[in-house]
């Protein structure tokens, strides 16, 4: 099924090009198309210079591109390297960047030949973004610096080569050629896989791709996969900090998306935020993640549901209401302490966002099954079922919900606690999650019950 309706509603590849229309426009393509019986023209995708010659023709019309994609090197899928750049500006325009800064710098991690990401950034952002593109293989460098050359992007794109053999991704560019700079976000579509072999069928059971594939060994393949390679941006971003605002990265692979939210979370990252890239049948997966207070990402909106009439591009109006009075607990530390103790039972994740100040405290909240919903109910088939253990029988396996394995949470939503009028506010705005809005009011109304209860 194709998944191109859940692409980014920015993205001007949502609907197919018109062959027809190109081919007038640019009669070169003539000779990689066929014309059938009804008179559509055709373009074979599994065609490499097929592919080649339409990408540079839509580069040149819908950005003012010229891009030479030399012989060997990958050919850049166009609408999926489009999603993750208009998912970057999600992030500027959600975190104030827009407003409040004239300049937005990003690095690339691995820009290769063709240089695509900093040359559709910097096109569709003329005068606003400055990108660095970092490319160990030194042929890549010098096809990328002679695309931003071609284009009179050299004040605006600068490509580093990174030494060969150098064993960090960012930080010894970082500690060398870039001392002193800082940069609004970093992006990364690394090399997917291990193994050779791997290039090839990872799986030896999918079908044939309706496009081929292209790239060389160094742009499709690193020790370790991506999963490893966007590890180590982890690991380093520990060590950097703020020196880079917002980290990010492209997936291949939903197994290693998932690795890699364990490992943000084993690593003690809490703000982060997470999105999908659909072209074709395509699936890919994003990650970013920040140690500023001022770069919340829970702000983000989900990209893959922005064209939806019932979602908004930003977090939901918050539902909030008065939980505390100063009386019950003068500090926010008791106020946190009571939220904390109430929402105990429930076995939700509560991650801390940086950003907390002496009046407000803010966390991420994410429910992996609904354990708010009928607590009478389940405290009565608790009694009962320490009734029967206590007289030796079996207890019945009834009510006892089952196991699913389930990637997605039933809910997530942004947390507030702040201080008001003589007491302490509660607010919550769903993010996203099958409970939907009722769920984030659901848990407000338990926390106003359960609060209620333990001061009676």
């Amino acid at each position: 099924m194709s998944m191109s309706k859940f692409m980014h509603p920015r993205n001007i590849y949502r609907q197919k090009p018109d062959f027809n229309a190109l081919v007038k426009q640019f009669p070169e393509l003539r000779e990689v198309t066929t014309v059938d019986l009804n008179g559509r023209v055709k373009l074979d995708f599994k065609n490499r210079e097929a592919l080649q010659l339409l990408t540079r023709v839509l580069l040149r019309r819908d950005f003012g591109l010229e891009v030479d994609l030399p012989a060997g090197k990958l050919v850049p899928t166009l609408p999926l390297r489009l999603n993750y750049v208009l998912w970057l500006e999600d992030v500027e325009e959600a975190l104030g960047w827009r407003r409040n800064r004239a300049e937005v710098r990003g690095l690339d991690i691995g820009c290769g030949a063709s240089c695509i990401y900093p040359l559709l950034g910097v096109a569709r952002n003329r005068t606003r973004w400055k990108m660095v593109g970092l490319e160990k293989v030194r042929d890549s460098v010098e096809s990328a610096r002679g695309n931003v050359e071609r284009n009179g992007l050299t004040g605006d794109v600068r490509v580093v080569e990174q030494k060969e053999g150098e064993e960090t991704v960012i930080r010894g560019f970082l500690d060398e050629d870039g001392v002193g700079e800082r940069f609004d976000f970093c992006m990364c579509n690394p090399p997917f896989y291990e193994q050779d072999h791997e290039v090839e069928n990872r799986t030896g059971h999918r079908p044939e791709p309706s496009a081929v594939s292209t790239g060389s060994m160094d742009e499709l393949r690193t020790e370790g996969g991506e999963l490893r390679f966007v590890e180590k941006i982890i690991d380093e971003s520990l060590e950097l900090k703020e020196r880079i605002t917002v980290y990010s990265s492209m997936l291949g692979h939903k197994r290693n998306y998932d690795q890699i939210l364990r490992i943000l979370k084993g690593r003690g990252v809490s703000n982060f935020t997470t999105t999908r890239f659909f072209q074709g049948n395509t699936t890919r997966w994003g990650v970013a993640w920040s140690f500023s207070s001022e770069a919340l990402l829970y702000k983000v909106p989900d990209a893959t549901q922005q064209g939806s009439n019932t979602c908004k591009k930003s977090p939901s109006k918050p539902l909030q209401g008065k939980i505390l009075t100063s009386t019950q607990a003068p500090t926010l530390a008791e106020a946190k302490s009571h939220l904390l103790s109430a929402l105990t039972p429930l076995a939700l994740q509560l991650q801390p966002l940086e950003g907390e100040s002496g009046s407000e405290s803010l966390w991420k909240l994410v429910a992996q099954d609904n354990t708010w919903s009928h607590q009478r109910r389940k405290r009565r088939e608790a009694k009962r079922v320490a009734i029967v253990e206590s007289s030796g029988e079996p207890a019945s396996e009834q009510g006892t919900p089952s196991k699913r394995c389930r990637t997605e949470p039933v809910l997530s939503a942004a947390v507030s606690l702040k201080s008001c009028d003589e007491g302490w506010t509660l607010a919550l705005s769903y993010l996203g999650g099958i409970a939907g809005k009722d769920g984030v009011n659901q848990i407000l109304q338990y926390v106003k019950n359960k609060l209620k209860e333990s001061s009676e």
